[in-house]
């Protein structure tokens, strides 16, 4: 299926507050927050639709939610082990697709 390179800045939500808080309460973002060990995510409490890129443990693309409006819920999807939320502004996920894996984040 291929490989893609972000052409965004990812930073990886690693401790409890930065897992917690995410994008939550922030008027925009340059970058992306990549969650590791999670296979589902809200939106409550935040500004912006994002896109959410559901990732397998080979970082092999599952399913995109594009345009996820803020107070919603992103369900969870069979395979997930990670969750990667990009601000829709940025216009990233157009190249993205099912199947693809990411590389270099």
């Amino acid at each position: 299926m291929g490989s893609i390179k972000l052409k965004i800045k990812v930073i990886k939500a690693e401790t409890f507050w930065e897992r917690f808080s995410g994008f939550m309460f922030k008027k925009s973002s340059p970058h992306a927050i990549l969650f590791c060990r999670c296979n589902s995510v809200h939106t409550f409490f935040m500004r912006f639709n994002l896109d959410i890129v559901y990732l397998d443990k080979e970082n092999k693309i599952v399913k995109i939610i594009k345009s996820l409006k803020p107070f919603r819920i992103a369900l969870p999807v069979y395979n997930t082990v990670s969750i990667l939320e990009i601000p829709s502004n940025k216009n990233i996920s157009k190249e993205l697709t099912v199947g693809k894996k990411l590389i270099d984040f």
